[in-house]
This record gives C-alpha cells, structure tokens and sequence, in this order.
C-alpha cells in the first residue's frame, strides 16, 4: 500500500517566463485543501485591491503613471501569480 502525499504549488508567469513554486508537502489532504482555498481567497483579494490602480488601454491592461513608482512591484508581483493548486504524490 502507497502512502499518499500533497504537494501544493501555486503557478504564474505565462510563455516563456512560466514558473511553479513548491510552498510545502503534507500528509493530510484536508491541510492542502484548506492552504490553497486560502491563498486563492487572499491572492483574489489583493488583485481586486491592485485593480483600482489599473487603466486598460488598446486591449492592454497597465498600471496607471500615478501609481507606478509606489505600488508597480506589488503589482507586478500579484498579476504574475496565476492560482495556487495540490498535486498527489505517491511516497516510494
């Protein structure tokens, strides 16, 4: 019998600059599901929030002159960041 384990990830970028990054493993399904309901509560959030600084313009959407110096990296970060999810693994 295979024990099962979790490893939950969140993933961001696009193209050529895609990434995945490993935030921790558990035993528990029931922790990792909790984790990532959670981080993708919070990471809505903070997009909603960084959205008011915004201005869509020719299908593009940017971060509007005003705010560039305080808030772009924030920004930057937040809109690189796709979704947080789980994966099972199986432990040899």
């Amino acid at each position: 019998m295979e024990k099962k384990m979790y490893l939950v990830r969140y993933y961001g970028g696009c193209y050529d600059d895609y990434y995945t990054v490993v935030l921790f493993v558990t035993s528990k399904k029931s922790t990792a599901t909790k984790y990532v309901t959670k981080f993708n509560s919070t990471l809505n959030r903070w997009k909603k929030y960084y959205s008011k600084f915004e201005k869509t313009e020719h299908g593009f959407t940017w971060i509007k002159e005003e705010y560039a110096e305080s808030h772009y990296g924030r920004w930057c970060d937040l809109r690189n960041i796709t979704k947080c999810y789980y994966e099972e693994i199986n432990v040899r």
